[in-house]
């Protein structure tokens, strides 16, 4: 593995911490500190683009669509939430696809990952899971106050 490897291989890793405390300090209201994580994300384009230049130059195709993937998220994060601060969270229509561009950018990671090295793979993946998780322990903690909130006004 090259530098370039590497460098893909410690992104995914700060991709996915970044987004489980992301989401992990959303479900417990600690909106101000979310931000920081938002800059991550917008930092680790950086990287993206220069892995994405070594490997048009090295001409492999499948690994170039797994880097357009991740950047166009990373940039549709950035944009969205930081230079528009359009609420695009609130809307199904708008929501969705966002959504599929995140899973998107998140089998990139674990695929091409894979596709460097099996054990790294396998420990991205692991990160990939427990997003999941984290993303589904936000959902029942949102469904819990919403029906709190509920319950309190009858």
């Amino acid at each position: 593995m090259d530098l370039f490897d590497w460098m893909f291989i410690v992104s995914g890793f700060i991709f996915f911490v970044s987004m489980i405390s992301a989401i992990l300090l959303m479900t417990y209201e600690k909106i101000k500190t979310v931000k920081i994580f938002g800059l991550i994300l917008a930092i680790l384009m950086l990287p993206i683009i220069a892995i994405l230049i070594n490997y048009i130059v090295i001409g492999d195709l499948k690994f170039n669509i797994y880097l357009i993937l991740i950047l166009s998220y990373l940039m549709a994060e950035f944009l969205l939430d930081m230079v528009f601060k359009f609420d695009f969270r609130s809307k199904t229509s708008t929501h969705v696809p966002y959504i599929i561009l995140e899973y998107a950018a998140c089998f990139s990671f674990v695929f091409g990952t894979l596709t460097l090295d099996l054990i790294f793979g396998w420990i991205i993946s692991f990160f990939f899971w427990t997003l999941l998780g984290t993303l589904v322990h936000h959902i029942i903690k949102q469904k819990k106050k919403i029906m709190r909130h509920n319950s309190h006004k009858m």
